[in-house]
């Protein structure tokens, strides 16, 4: 080949690309498309407020002087005339008191760990497993952050361990440890001396030994009557207990709740849902009573709740969350969202083809809707670009027919392309 000839080939081949370049860029510019890539996201749209609880209270007064030791555990249901709470001279007495207690309990503890019906009837292994199976939760909930129960975990791990070593003969007995024990326990309660006067609940319901001062304006029959203004008025104050207020009775474990929130069509009249304190980390259920508007797209709602735990007990005012169930999927854009027959899609496109692709929506958004992420073809896809625009008909790719009935719709198919003056190579 002569220097000629390589001199027109590469002439032709610098037109050839220039050309090809120059159509792809006029492509580019011509052919642009308004799209939207489809990308994961994940939607957990929960609802913060404060909430107010309310109930049917009764408050418990107290005229006398001194120390008050309460008795029962906050929200514990008690009788009329039951005793709630102790009255002393002094907090050393209430603390002398309560030493006793614990070495008492002590006490009985190392007592039964040595009891002959005790350990004549277990093996060591048996012991082994319950001292890892007690360890193991031990460590599990001190994990989670859980620490309420972390004293009566200790306890009952220390009661095994004990049991464990009085059977493998590791201790004889415990007599000189509890004799010790015995010897504190009455220099304590020496010192605590009886109570000078007792408290005694008015009424059966649940004892709490919180009081505010919204007792008397916070009751079931003004409920329907609350504005937006007043639960403002209670969020922001401060408690204002009243004079020689010791607790109080609820008549009923189950109570309402008031807040004031953004308006939104899944709280409504009748609807079940969950609520989160942050005084809490339990999630309790809750019914909607009722809606009413307020001013700022805002609503004023009620919930009745039948739960009673010791810190919604105690509970007045609360930083509160309406909990509701997290969606991932496929974002698609409203605008985006087609008809093909009654099929809901979209239309994607790949380089110059147009495909229709189907949508499976598993929530529902103002202006999008997330569609269920999967791996079948005739679905959207993650990372597909969903046309926003809208698709003529004669623009949209055709699906390849399969090769059983290839031979019997060609003829159609050919019939098409004539009429749409277009064909596919």
């Amino acid at each position: 080949m002569n220097s000629l000839t390589v001199k027109i080939l590469a002439a032709l081949l610098s037109v050839l690309m220039v050309t090809m370049l120059g159509s792809q860029v006029y492509y580019m510019m011509n052919e642009k498309h308004d799209t939207e890539e489809a990308v994961i996201a994940t939607i957990n749209e929960n609802i913060s407020f404060d909430g107010v609880v309310i109930r049917n209270e009764t408050v418990i007064n107290y005229n006398g002087s001194g120390v008050i030791d309460y008795l029962f555990p906050e929200g514990s249901k008690v009788k009329a005339d039951d005793t709630v709470a102790e009255v002393y001279a002094s907090e050393n007495q209430i603390l002398s008191k309560q030493k006793a207690a614990a070495l008492e309990s002590e006490i009985e503890k190392l007592e039964k760990a040595q009891n002959p019906g005790t350990t004549n009837f277990v093996q060591p292994e048996a012991i082994r497993n319950r001292i890892d199976n007690e360890y193991k939760q031990l460590l599990a909930r001190t994990a989670k952050g859980d620490y309420s129960q972390l004293k009566s975990d200790k306890s009952s791990l220390n009661m095994i361990m004990n049991i464990y070593d009085v059977v493998t003969k590791s201790e004889s007995n415990f007599d000189s440890v509890i004799s010790e024990l015995k010897s504190r326990k009455n220099s304590y309660s020496s010192q605590a001396s009886s109570a000078k006067d007792t408290i005694k609940a008015t009424k059966t319901g649940y004892f709490v030994s919180a009081v505010d001062g919204y007792e008397s304006e916070l009751t079931l029959d003004k409920i329907d009557s609350l504005t937006e203004q007043q639960l403002n008025e209670i969020i922001k104050s401060a408690p204002k207990k009243p004079a020689n207020s010791v607790g109080k009775i609820y008549d009923s474990y189950s109570c309402k709740i008031a807040g004031v929130m953004q308006a939104d069509k899944r709280v409504a009249e009748g609807a079940y849902l969950k609520l989160a304190l942050s005084a809490s980390k339990n999630t309790y259920d809750v019914r909607v009573e009722s809606v009413r508007n307020c001013d700022d797209g805002k609503i004023l709602v009620i919930m009745s709740c039948d739960r009673l735990d010791d810190k919604l007990a105690c509970t007045r005012v609360a930083s509160s969350m309406i909990v509701f169930d997290e969606y991932t999927g496929i974002r698609v854009p409203r605008k985006a969202i087609r008809f093909n027959g009654e099929q809901k899609g979209v239309y994607v496109i790949l380089g110059k083809d147009i495909t229709f692709k189907k949508i499976d929506v598993i929530y529902e958004g103002d202006d999008f809707v997330l569609s269920k992420n999967t791996d079948e073809q005739d679905y959207l896809l993650l990372f597909d670009q969903i046309l926003l625009e809208n698709v003529q008909s004669g623009d949209v790719s055709q699906p390849e027919p399969s090769s059983s009935s290839a031979d019997s719709e060609d003829s159609s198919q050919s019939k098409g392309e004539d009429d749409s003056g277009s064909s596919s190579k």
